[in-house]
């Protein structure tokens, strides 16, 4: 009589599921937004100038804060998920932690910016037709600290998922996806700020 051997259930979970292909799917929208707008500025800028109307500045230095911040919450950030992966569950807590505050300095330094060019005379609105130039660092910026807040948001429910001892080398799901997406956010910074310190 043949007998029916049943093999265990993994005890890992998967973490290619529905949440992540939906992750996936959202970063790819916004990749596209991204990329309209900089096909805008870039088309803007180019009518701009032949009809001298294109405005150049210098982007304030609370920008390049910015990208060296972002760098850093995205190390924090892929420490947590590699603690989380060898089931560090005690040390996770603590990165995330790091990773949200590094996050909201961010959201300050973004704020600083836009404060250093306004002291510069340079407003979201124009007085002048050259001055879209400084609209569009303002759209650009303030549509990536949009999606910036999405992002705490998920690190700060991340953050009570691993003090309940829910993010463990058995479950990554959440945390992959928040890696995944705060990666993706650092990544879109990079581009825009070089993409508008060359574009110029």
């Amino acid at each position: 009589m043949s007998t029916i051997t049943v093999q265990p259930m993994s005890t890992k979970k998967n973490i290619f599921n529905e949440k992540t292909f939906i992750t996936w799917l959202f970063i790819v929208a916004s990749s596209m937004l991204f990329i309209a707008f900089t096909s805008a500025y870039w088309v803007h800028k180019s009518d701009g100038i032949k009809n001298n109307a294109w405005f150049d500045f210098e982007l304030p230095m609370q920008f390049w804060v910015s990208t060296v911040i972002v760098i850093i919450s995205g190390i924090f950030m892929q420490w947590a998920y590699n603690a989380a992966k060898k089931d560090n569950v005690f040390k996770l807590p603590s990165l995330i932690t790091l990773t949200l505050i590094l996050a909201v300095s961010f959201c300050f330094s973004q704020y600083f910016a836009w404060v250093a060019m306004k002291n510069s005379g340079l407003f979201f609105s124009n007085r002048e037709a050259g001055e879209i130039s400084a609209s569009f660092v303002y759209v650009i910026s303030g549509v990536h600290l949009f999606h910036i807040l999405g992002g705490i948001i998920l690190i700060i429910i991340a953050l009570v998922k691993s003090t309940r001892l829910q993010i463990h080398k058995k479950n990554l799901v959440f945390i992959n996806i928040c890696k995944t997406y705060w990666h993706f956010l650092g990544i879109v910074w990079i581009f825009l700020i070089l993409f508008l310190y060359f574009a110029k």
